[in-house]
């Protein structure tokens, strides 16, 4: 039994069509899962390509053709304004580990903006950074060095490089639940805190990637109290 090449065609031309027609509104759906704008953008420039060649090849229709076509070269715009933004942005060593271990979701030239905001400073042992009772000034990244936390007078544990200290009344606007003391020598990043609002309320994705750097450093916080009152069992 032979297989009508007519019939082959037509089945062929009816799945592709499908498929073009779909992939349009799924790869749309996958850019809204992106965590990094270029991503989500890059993502949204394919659905654009395939909603403008469904529309053209299929549908024959000139004004949807042209509103894909328009939306795909939007995208690609802003694309490369991100690309040449991130190009022009230099980091020191210090200003690249903050990036990567706190915000890495943002593009680099929203880190400069939000690096702006603060300032790098060196500080000896018995530093005060926070105090238990009184509102926190500084979001603080703290790059080397160990910090003791006291609750009411009593260690209660210690921050290390790379954590993040006063996050909670930053993110909550009530005092700070416990005292930091600088143990070590130490370096950190002190954010201010009115100018990190201000920003915050201004750019959405700032503001959601600081707060995922919040919660990841407050997971990490606990992981290391678990494992700390496990070793001294």
């Amino acid at each position: 039994m032979s297989l009508d090449p007519a019939l082959i065609a037509r089945n062929s031309e009816i799945i592709t069509r499908f498929v073009v027609g779909d992939l349009e509104y799924v790869l749309l759906i996958v850019s809204m899962l992106m965590t990094r704008i270029i991503m989500l953008r890059a993502v949204a420039v394919s659905s654009g390509v395939a909603g403008a060649t469904y529309s053209f090849v299929w549908l024959s229709d000139p004004i949807g053709t042209f509103w894909e076509v328009t939306f795909t070269l939007v995208n690609v715009g802003q694309i490369a304004l991100m690309t040449y933004r991130n190009k022009s942005v230099q980091f020191t060593p210090d200003e690249e580990v903050f990036y990567k271990q706190i915000v890495p979701g943002l593009e680099r030239y929203q880190v400069r903006r939000l690096l702006r905001i603060g300032l790098w400073l060196d500080a000896g042992p018995g530093t005060q950074l926070t105090r238990q009772g009184e509102i926190v000034s500084h979001l603080i990244f703290l790059r080397a060095g160990q910090v003791r936390v006291l609750v009411d007078d009593r260690t209660v544990g210690s921050c290390a490089e790379g954590s993040l200290i006063g996050e909670i009344s930053i993110r909550t606007g009530e005092p700070a639940t416990a005292t930091t003391v600088a143990d070590t020598p130490i370096r950190y990043l002190a954010l201010d805190r009115k100018g990190l609002d201000k920003l915050t309320r201004s750019d959405s994705e700032v503001a959601h990637a600081i707060d995922l750097g919040n919660r990841q450093n407050l997971e990490n916080k606990l992981v290391r109290m678990n494992q700390a009152a496990v070793q001294s069992l």
